[in-house]
């Protein structure tokens, strides 16, 4: 009877201590619900969106000269997506634009620090993962 009892419970915890699988190009699971991490010297944007328009400025935490700017675009269907660097005086130092599949893009900004990131997108339906990180 204790070995009934022992492979029951066995099963019972085996079975509940499911692990969801995520597919890879899964950047976020909700649509059109942005996820961001901003953090010192380091700024990470999710988003699976179907048809969003929506304007972001975020104030972005740096303390470096040298930021790397990483940029994902997979499952492109429509509309665009805006990302804008703005330095400590205010002016906008770096601007991307994507209105297609972009496996994976990186760019070095050099020569100031970042004060605001601005996302812009319009109509946009596609997954998208933008990366700035303060590197040497």
């Amino acid at each position: 009877m204790q070995k009934i009892s022992l492979i029951l419970i066995i099963l019972i915890i085996a079975l509940s201590c499911r692990e969801e699988i995520i597919e890879p190009d899964n950047f976020v699971e909700n649509i059109n619900e942005p996820v961001q991490i901003n953090e010192r010297n380091s700024y990470i944007f999710l988003l699976n969106a179907r048809g969003l328009s929506m304007s972001l400025s975020v104030p972005a935490y740096f303390n470096s000269y040298r930021a790397r700017f990483n940029v994902t675009l997979i499952d492109y269907e429509t509309g665009y997506i805006s990302i804008a660097v703005e330095d400590m005086e205010s002016r906008e130092r770096f601007r991307y634009f994507l209105a297609e599949d972009v496996s994976y893009h990186s760019d070095l900004l050099d020569g100031y620090v970042l004060k605001t990131i601005k996302i812009r997108t319009e109509n946009f339906s596609g997954k998208i993962k933008i990366e700035f990180r303060k590197t040497l």
